[in-house]
């Protein structure tokens, strides 16, 4: 039997709730929104225990969501390329791991911010004041500008760092592209302004620090004129991600350029820019050997140099250090980029039917991640936290072996499929949701199909590998098989399935339009589920009736 949905026989009231959910929901969007380009109230985000601040890198996901399709719309409307799939998921993917990271490690940094200021603060700064607000702004902007650039300047701090650089394509989930190294940094390094700054204060501007860089990173905006003198732009950070001699070590502001102009590491954009890092980038979209692999390169610097003086130096010093060479190493040495090489050092075809997949099992991954990170029973739970952060891990993972047309890719994405349902029974199934009855019931229905996706997922992946394995058998004994079918290209050699095929669908209309509609298609999801924590709008949602 088919219910139909009918409203209370008071239909005003109805009305009435809706059009307040839809002015709550517009205001507190607004709000949000303009709260990524720093535009805060100070009384708003001042609170009286910094335990009561919100995580704001989670709350204000469907905003970024909606600066990213901006951001695509305005790449179409200028004629420039779209920006890639894989890279958005690999962005995006470890901004998840990042995150969730950052609410355990916070609630730990905040402890110390409280015993550092209660035993050895050296002066009393009033709370509820925008000169404390305006002051604690200043001295976290200047923090964060030495740290930021001794992220780049000590080869151990470079090796967390560098993911974050190897973007070969900024956009606004580049932002996001940082390792859990760079996460413990980040928060380590402003613990001594604890013994001036309250800390309900410092915690907000810890975060905005970072929110704020989210719209830096895009090719869309040009010339801001006067306000780059004091304020960051996209025009100069996209100059701190080019390889381009003149680029290296420059622009390291978050919110304003005034140290970079003070110390000396100010540089406007001259020349066009070629994003990426100078050395070689691993040819894989496996998150985690992108987030640690120079590790290895660190550690290979460290043993071919001879003397403890000069192993010290390859780890503290720049990373184009060399013995006989200055701190830093020689500009001299960096290359000038070759332009008439491909944009991309790495850039593997990639089945459509691949990308739609991914796609659609990464909108429920940043669905859940929206839902559950924020929530106590996550929040305050560690071992629950590791459990998902490792699960993110493996689904990353999973993801850039299908990416890279690995041959153990089906089984891997198997094991995954099945790893989910008991991952589902202990961290999903069993959180306690606050919400009414017909919230209950489209949660239950999100939640089963998910279920129904991973069982369906795990036989489509079956069938896959049974085929794969067949064609390749029949490969062996037919030498008259094409050798340009997708699963006959394992036999061929020995390398991984797809591996070495040129990217023919890399700008591909039909891709830009998938990659687009997968984007939106995720932020009205997201919408709805953010939404759905407005007062207003629940009161709406619990006022229908199934009859």
């Amino acid at each position: 039997m088919i219910e139909h949905l009918i409203y209370p026989n008071n239909t005003s009231i109805s009305l009435t709730a809706g059009q307040q959910c839809a002015r709550d929901g517009a205001e507190r969007f607004v709000e949000q929104l303009f709260s990524l380009f720093y535009i805060l109230s100070p009384s708003a985000t001042t609170y009286d225990s910094p335990y009561q601040v919100p995580d704001y890198e989670v709350a204000l996901i469907p905003a970024i969501g909606l600066l990213m399709i901006l951001e695509q719309i305005f790449r179409f409307f200028q004629h420039k390329q779209f920006s890639r799939f894989p890279d958005f998921v690999v962005n995006v993917g470890s901004s998840l791991i990042f995150t969730l990271a950052r609410v355990f490690l916070l609630t730990v940094v905040i402890n110390i911010f409280i015993w550092l200021y209660d035993n050895y603060r050296i002066v009393d700064l009033p709370l509820h004041s925008v000169w404390t607000w305006l002051l604690s702004l200043l001295l976290v902007e200047f923090v964060y500008y030495w740290t930021h650039r001794a992220l780049h300047e000590f080869n151990i701090l470079w090796a967390a760092h560098q993911f974050h650089h190897m973007a070969e394509d900024i956009n606004i989930t580049t932002t996001i592209r940082d390792s859990i190294v760079d996460l413990v940094i980040y928060d380590i390094f402003p613990l001594p302004l604890a013994i001036i700054i309250p800390p309900p204060i410092l915690v907000v501007h810890i975060q905005f620090s970072l929110i704020y860089q989210i719209w830096l990173h895009n090719e869309v905006v040009g010339n801001l004129g006067f306000i780059e003198y004091v304020i960051n732009t996209p025009r100069q950070h996209r100059v701190h991600h080019g390889k381009n001699p003149y680029c290296i070590d420059k622009n390291y502001g978050a919110l304003i350029m005034i140290w970079d102009r003070l110390f000396g590491t100010y540089q406007s954009e001259t020349d066009p820019i070629v994003f990426g890092v100078v050395s070689p980038t691993p040819k894989t979209f496996d998150p985690m050997i992108l987030q640690f692999g120079y590790y290895r390169d660190l550690w290979s610097k460290f043993c071919t140099v001879q003397g403890f003086g000069n192993k010290m130096s390859a780890l503290f010093k720049g990373p184009g250090w060399a013995p006989g060479k200055p701190r830093l190493g020689l500009i001299s040495d960096v290359p000038e980029p070759d332009r008439s090489l491909p944009k991309y050092s790495y850039d593997p075809y990639i089945p459509f039917w691949k990308l739609v997949y991914i796609g659609f099992h990464g909108s429920f991954l940043v669905l859940g991640f929206f839902l559950l990170a924020d929530h106590p029973y996550v929040r305050y739970s560690p071992m629950k936290g590791f459990i998902g952060m490792l699960y993110i891990i493996f689904i990353l993972t999973s993801f850039g072996a299908i990416f890279d047309n690995r041959k153990y890719a089906p089984l891997l994405e198997i094991c995954r499929c099945l790893t989910y349902l008991p991952f589902d029974y202990y961290l999903i199934a069993t959180v306690h949701w606050s919400i009414g009855p017909n919230e209950q019931l489209l949660l239950a229905i999100t939640l089963w199909m998910a279920r129904l996706m991973h069982v369906l997922s795990v036989v489509f992946w079956l069938i896959y590998q049974l085929v794969l394995c067949t064609a390749i058998g029949n490969n062996r004994s037919s030498s008259s098989s094409a050798n340009n079918h997708e699963y006959v290209m394992a036999a061929k050699v020995d390398k991984d399935v797809e591996s070495d095929t040129s990217s023919m669908m890399a700008r591909n209309r039909c891709l830009t339009i998938f990659i687009l509609f997968t984007i939106l298609l995720g932020v009205i999801v997201f919408l709805t589920a953010w939404l759905s924590r407005l007062e207003s709008c629940t009161q709406m949602l619990n006022e229908w009736k199934f009859s």
